[in-house]
């Protein structure tokens, strides 16, 4: 073949493998582009997975997939449209193509296995879902259409397979209160902010459901992007209060920070954010249930002037922290610097200076946007909050603050400007100023005001109590309080006055007034110490004045006692006739003189105590023998004054006279044997001894102690104790009562001297006792048996309780197989161990130890008890293949795979027999499977040829045969696996015509090279087997280069592996290179 008829052939074979592209998709790993409707829908397992595929806009606008749902699941699904954020996998995009408007829109169809439409998602941002809602596709097959709307490129197809054994379907919206699906996600939004459900940062609307018994909450969770504004609004089904549901916003910590409650609908926002902060938004139901809807719109504020500031020219904002404020470098004299404050996002601008030592600030701020207002303040550093200097808070500019005598010298000072209202920009001007121009340490202005000199730092103000005010401007030069003009000592602060004139100041002056009383007596004496003619009274002379001695006339009575205080020879005046008692012959009036009381032992101060004479014989009491005058003298007389009695035996008070019980033994004495006598009152048997003294007050021949022992009455001949044994010791104090030898405390039958113990408390005494420990074992019988007669915590053991000791019985547990033959003699359910595992048949899952479970092995249908006999498992994921729905556990159904045993292997498109993984198809393969495309691009490329080759006939009349070299003998199909590493990677030359010299022309003309890349490679079934490549090509431009036989692996970035064709890493340009 000629150099222009191989380049033909290659730029045809080229041009059909680039037309081919669409055909060759590797759409969700399936080797081709899937199916365009649900009959030819490509199969995917219902697991949760991520696929990726392709979609050209005209050639492959429809991608079908089909999903065989498990019992009690449903379905989320999640497009991202190529340039979507994510479309890559992990946050990544893949390119969008010939979009009318970025990123590119694919939209998303959910239909039932009758092809009824479940849900549909169209929106333009690039992101779409669909969820099986409450519709019940468990069970059945349900059908995923990706449809190509604008642009053409790669997607990503999210699965996420829920459970809807407790639920239902997704919460893609509608009445659905009870699904708890959120957000279309298939389950319930998290109820505390730490188990929020995230949510990707779109514009987004969804649907919900809350309840204020079981669901009250519903918290979402989503990070803002930089430079981006948020707002969220809330609705639902339903009137205002009915149900009552609320908007809340949290922090990333689960502090509130803004509420909605009273509003439908509820909204919050719109926020400024700079971006990256996380919020936590909750849907709270406060009363009643339902489906709501929540919206969340983002705005991108990067244009915006608050993302675009050069305060004081640092490119950037100025600091919003007072503690950490943004430096100005001032200078003496004036600094200037602009910068911009916004009431929406921007409302502080913190800036510091350093002031100089021995100088002041002042600052204005002036602005040129009428509505704005803006509020300026001047602090100390440190701890400004503490240390406002001065502040203006004006609605016009310019405004202005300054150091206002304040001395800020030596350190740094805050200027802060505070946006009330409005926005836009604002000029500072900063003035430092000199304090003292001839460094005297006194202020220039301060000295002007006190006439020195503030250029002479020899002349400084006179300042006499220095309190920093010269006294030229001083009303009170020595500090002492009062002013110049009332104080007699203008410039001596311990003094101000002089009141009698003495030349001394009353501070030190001990007497004001010169009066001989000083000024503590007067004082106290109650006298005005700075009045001569006010002078205390003294009664008794002695230097304590009246008011404040305890003793005026110095008697010594105090005078709160004495009744004459100022006569100090009276004190006392008893009966209060104005004539002291050391005057008074009566002191207490009475009649009687005071002598005549002292005498007859009467009280003469007491007008109440009088002499005594009880028998008026006119000597009183205290010198009369006999005062009663009844014959006893009143030494020997019970009742001195009781001229009717005169002796009382029990003492009483009460005379013998009058007294019914004269010796007080409470037994009249009318009625007592003894009436004298207080120790007896009463001789129950007659005898003439008293009851007190006799020791048998009945005479019945038991002492009255023992009957009072045994409780029988001591005074009744009649009542005797009881003594059963006779030893004349009554039973009720006899320690062993029927005489048996063993005390009554020990003896369970006190009255039975043949019995004393009943170890079982049957009421049958040990002696007659058959079973003493009444355990139901005979005492004959548990000596054999092994154990205790007479412990009832002792007992044989009789594992079938059929009476028979297990020592004595053949079988124990009574299961009809002797102990002999019996593996679990002791247990009734079971008596065989197949594979002696310790674990009988009857509750072994496992008789024959081979890793199956017998239910297992009986549905599989192999042994139960052959240990060789074990279900058919090809993929070993425990399912025996004859119920395995994918027995080689390559994720492909074994009704979709054409080698259900080979793992390797699911795909046979071309029915050779052989995989198309390890047999890849043949471009003819791929013609005979695309018919329509094929005979379509096989006409192009044969009239391309055609006109050629006429062409080339009608230039060159004397050239050979078209393709008349052409040996297809060197092509055969290959694939990258058969490349030889010692084979040689030629490329044929291909070099331009050289047009015929001219006889004479020396000159060379140069070879036109047509390209200094070398061409490109046959298209795949047509691969040069004399010149294979070297190595395997190290790089892939896009998935669609990469070899065949490897699965996508999501990790960041994403591989994509095979045994065969190595591990390839996903770069940030979406090419793949091949991992050493």
């Amino acid at each position: 073949m000629t150099s222009r008829s191989a380049a033909s052939t290659i730029t045809a074979l080229v041009i059909i493998s680039c037309i081919s592209g669409v055909v060759l998709a590797n759409d969700a790993g399936s080797g081709g582009d899937v199916g365009n409707s649900t009959s030819t829908a490509y199969s995917l397992s219902a697991v949760n997975a991520t696929y990726y595929g392709n979609l050209t806009n005209l050639a492959d606008e429809n991608d079908y997939y089909s999903i065989s749902m498990p019992n009690n699941t449903g379905i989320y699904a999640e497009l991202i449209s190529p340039g979507f954020s994510g479309s890559n996998g992990s946050g990544s995009s893949s390119t969008c193509y010939n979009a009318t408007s970025p990123p590119c829109d694919f939209d998303l169809f959910l239909y039932s296995s009758t092809g009824s439409t479940l849900n549909s998602s169209l929106n333009t941002t690039g992101y779409d879902a669909v969820s099986s809602n409450s519709t019940n596709v468990g069970g059945t097959t349900v059908y995923l259409n990706v449809d190509q709307w604008d642009g053409d490129g790669q997607y990503a197809l999210i699965i996420n397979i829920f459970s809807t054994s407790t639920g239902g379907g997704g919460g893609g919206g509608g009445n659905n209160s009870t699904n708890l699906h959120d957000a279309g996600r298939g389950y319930d939004a998290g109820n505390t902010y730490s188990t929020a459900m995230n949510l990707s940062a779109v514009n987004q609307t969804f649907w919900g459901d809350v309840n204020s018994v079981s669901d009250d909450y519903d918290f979402y969770r989503i990070t803002i992007p930089p430079q981006h504004g948020f707002a969220l609004s809330l609705d639902w089904n339903g009137s205002s209060l009915s149900p009552d549901l609320d908007l809340e916003l949290y922090d990333a910590n689960g502090s509130l920070l803004v509420y909605s409650w009273f509003s439908k609908p509820e909204s919050l926002g719109p926020y400024n954010s700079s971006g990256g902060i996380t919020y936590n938004i909750a849907v709270v139901a406060y009363s009643g249930s339902g489906d709501y809807l929540l919206n969340i719109t983002f705005d991108n504020l990067s244009s915006s002037p608050i993302y675009n500031q050069n305060d004081a020219g640092t490119g950037d904002d100025a600091s919003n922290d007072y503690n950490n404020p943004t430096v100005i470098n001032s200078s003496i004299g004036q600094t200037y610097f602009s910068g911009w404050a916004s009431d929406d996002g921007d409302a502080l601008d913190e800036y510091s200076t350093a002031v100089p030592t021995n100088h002041g600030i002042s600052a204005s701020l002036s602005f040129d946007d009428s509505s704005m207002n803006l509020d300026f303040t001047l602090a100390g550093l440190p701890n400004p909050s503490n240390n406002i200097i001065d502040t203006s808070s004006t609605f016009y500019s310019p405004e202005s603050v300054t150091s206002n005598g304040t001395y800020v010298g030596g350190g740094s000072v805050l200027l802060e400007v505070y946006a009330v209202s409005g926005q836009g920009n604002y000029n500072i001007t900063i003035w430092i100023f000199h304090l003292d121009s001839d460094g005297d340490g006194h202020w220039d202005d301060n000295e002007t005001a006190c006439q020195s000199d503030p250029d002479d730092p020899a002349s400084v103000p006179t300042d006499t109590d220095g309190d920093g005010i010269c006294d030229i401007l001083d009303d009170d030069d020595d500090g002492d309080g009062y002013d110049d003009a009332n104080d007699s000592f203008p410039l001596d602060s311990t003094e101000w006055d002089d009141t009698d004139g003495d030349g001394v100041g009353d501070n030190s002056d001990e007497d004001d007034d010169n009066d001989g009383w000083t000024d503590l007596d007067e004082y106290q004496c109650g006298t005005e110490p700075l009045n001569y003619n006010s002078q205390p009274v003294d009664t008794d002379s002695d230097g304590i004045c009246d008011l404040v001695d305890d003793d005026d006339d110095g008697d010594g009575y105090p005078d709160a006692s004495d009744d004459f205080p100022l006569d100090d020879s009276e004190w006392a005046d008893t009966d209060g006739d104005g004539i002291g008692d050391n005057s008074d012959l009566d002191d207490d009036g009475d009649g009687f003189s005071d002598s005549t009381e002292t005498t007859c032992g009467s009280d003469s101060l007491d007008a109440d105590s009088i002499p005594a004479d009880l028998d008026q014989d006119g000597s009183c009491n205290a010198v009369d023998g006999d005062d009663d005058n009844d014959g006893y003298a009143d030494i020997t007389d019970d009742f001195p004054l009781n001229p009717n009695e005169w002796i009382d035996t029990d003492g009483d008070g009460i005379g013998n006279n009058a007294d019914m019980d004269d010796d007080g033994d409470s037994v009249f004495d009318s009625s007592d044997p003894f009436p004298l006598d207080s120790t007896e009152w009463g001789d129950n048997d007659g005898d003439g001894i008293g009851d007190n003294a006799d020791l048998d007050d009945d005479n019945d021949g038991w002492s009255d102690s023992d009957e009072i022992d045994c409780q029988t009455d001591s005074f009744s001949s009649l009542s005797v104790p009881i003594d059963y044994d006779g030893d004349h010791i009554c039973d009720r104090v006899d320690q062993d009562d029927d005489g048996d030898g063993v005390e009554d405390i020990y003896d369970m039958f006190q009255f039975d001297a043949s019995e004393w113990d009943d170890l079982d408390l049957d009421g049958i005494g040990d002696n007659a006792d058959l079973d003493d420990d009444g355990d139901g074992w005979e005492d004959l019988v548990e000596p054999n048996c092994g154990s205790s007669p007479v412990d009832a915590n002792s007992f044989p053991a009789d594992s079938d309780s059929d009476g028979i000791c297990d020592i004595m019985d053949p079988d124990d547990d009574n299961d009809m197989v002797l102990d002999i033959n019996d593996k679990f003699p002791l247990d009734p359910s079971e008596h065989e161990d197949f594979d002696n595992d310790g674990i009988g048949n009857n509750a072994d899952d496992d008789d024959d130890n081979d890793g199956w479970t017998d239910s297992v092995e009986s549905i599989c249908q192999t042994l139960q008890l052959s240990s060789s006999s074990v279900p058919e498992d090809t993929d070993g994921d425990g399912t025996c293949d004859l119920i395995d729905a994918d027995d080689d556990g390559d994720g492909v159904g074994d009704p979709n795979d054409a080698f259900p045993k080979d793992s390797s292997e699911w795909q046979d498109r071309n029915g050779d027999g052989l995989g198309d993984r390890a047999h890849p198809l043949s471009i003819f393969d791929h013609m005979k499977l695309n018919p329509i495309i094929t005979g379509i691009l096989l006409f192009v490329v044969l009239g391309a040829i055609g006109a050629a080759v006429l062409m080339k006939n009608r230039k060159d009349q004397s050239s050979t045969e078209l393709w008349r070299d052409d040996d297809y003998s060197r092509y055969q199909e290959a694939t990258n696996t058969e490349y030889s590493e010692e084979a040689t990677n030629e490329q044929p030359t291909m070099t331009a015509e050289t047009p015929e010299r001219l006889p004479e022309q020396k000159t060379e003309v140069e070879p036109i090279r047509v390209s200094e890349k070398p061409p490109p490679p046959p298209p795949p079934g047509f691969e040069d087997i004399d010149n294979p490549p070297s190595k395997l090509t190290v790089r892939a431009d896009s998935w669609e280069d990469l070899p065949d036989g490897g699965d996508y692996v999501q990790t960041e970035p994403m591989r994509y592996v095979g045994e065969d064709c190595g591990t390839w890493i996903r770069q940030e340009d979406d090419s793949w290179i091949l991992e050493e």
